[in-house]
């Protein structure tokens, strides 16, 4: 069966003790191994060395996932990151033999083997393309002492399970925002927002989205309801607003017929080079439109 993607990751440095093989076929984009998978296999909490293959076929790349910190819980494909490239016709295979030169050493949790660069691609940044804007949207949308408390989270919720009203077997972006809720002659609230955008292709190979699910979390307390009021239709308003904002961006993309789309972790605009990198996932979202 051809193979767009071969890894070996192994429980010791210097690629030794047991390795266990992360892969990608000739077709799918990603290959998915989450916690329970790793606990199975064996390697959750217990990676230490890896080597990733050359390949004709695309950039051979390995994505290990890892807590933000180790007490607390996170999804799969999601926290902190460290990725390993090998670029397509590199001739040679690429081994990391010491994860903890990358503060990584028996910390991966989940795991991803993706096939970027199969074909010519247009990479853009999530944070990049959205980010002023959405200052511009919600600091119009808010009312009620509601105001921004610093910038958002941008970033992705990968086969999301049990959140309501999102499909486990889609990809999204994900705007998390604080607020900070001012109340004449009363201390301040606490509050957020949270959009869910889906990303696809249509039937002709254009690029288009919508607001998959909104949300919102008031901290408790007597006013509570009260700031609801105000909150609760400024948030389903601005469901619209994205909406149309979405179409307007992604407009200037219309005339390109794309054929697939995906997405990486942190700003990947520039395509890597062979090694390493790590960052977190809340640093941004690389959106890969192939064509």
């Amino acid at each position: 069966m051809p193979i767009s993607v071969l890894s070996i990751v192994y429980t010791g440095n210097h690629q030794s003790g047991s390795g266990q093989i992360l892969g990608v076929g000739a077709t799918p984009r990603y290959n998915r191994f989450p916690s329970s998978e790793m606990l199975s296999m064996g390697i959750h909490q217990n990676l230490s060395s890896a080597t990733v293959f050359s390949s004709s076929r695309a950039d051979a790349t390995v994505i290990l996932f890892a807590p933000i910190l180790p007490f607390l819980p996170m999804p799969d494909y999601a926290g902190r990151y460290m990725q390993i490239t090998n670029r397509r016709g590199s001739g040679s295979e690429y081994d990391v033999n010491l994860f903890s030169s990358h503060g990584f050493n028996n910390m991966a949790t989940s795991a991803l083997a993706v096939a970027p660069y199969r074909g010519s691609e247009v990479r853009l940044s999530f944070r990049d393309l959205f980010l002023q804007r959405w200052r511009d949207i919600i600091d119009d949308e808010l009312t009620g002492g509601a105001r921004r408390d610093g910038d958002p989270v941008l970033t992705w919720e990968m086969w999301p399970s049990g959140i309501s009203y999102l499909d486990s077997n889609r990809c999204y972006l994900k705007v998390h925002q604080n607020l900070d809720i001012e109340i004449h002659c009363w201390p301040d609230y606490e509050a957020s927002i949270t959009y869910h955008i889906y990303l696809y292709l249509d039937g002709g190979g254009h690029l288009h989205g919508h607001v998959a699910r909104w949300a919102y979390w008031i901290e408790g307390g007597a006013k509570a309801d009260d700031i609801e009021d105000e909150l609760a239709p400024a948030v389903i308003s601005g469901m619209g607003t994205l909406n149309a904002e979405l179409a307007a961006q992604l407009g200037a993309y219309s005339s390109i017929t794309c054929t697939d789309l995906f997405y990486l972790p942190g700003n990947q605009v520039s395509r890597p080079p062979t090694g390493v990198r790590t960052g977190f996932t809340t640093d941004d979202v690389t959106i890969v439109v192939e064509y």
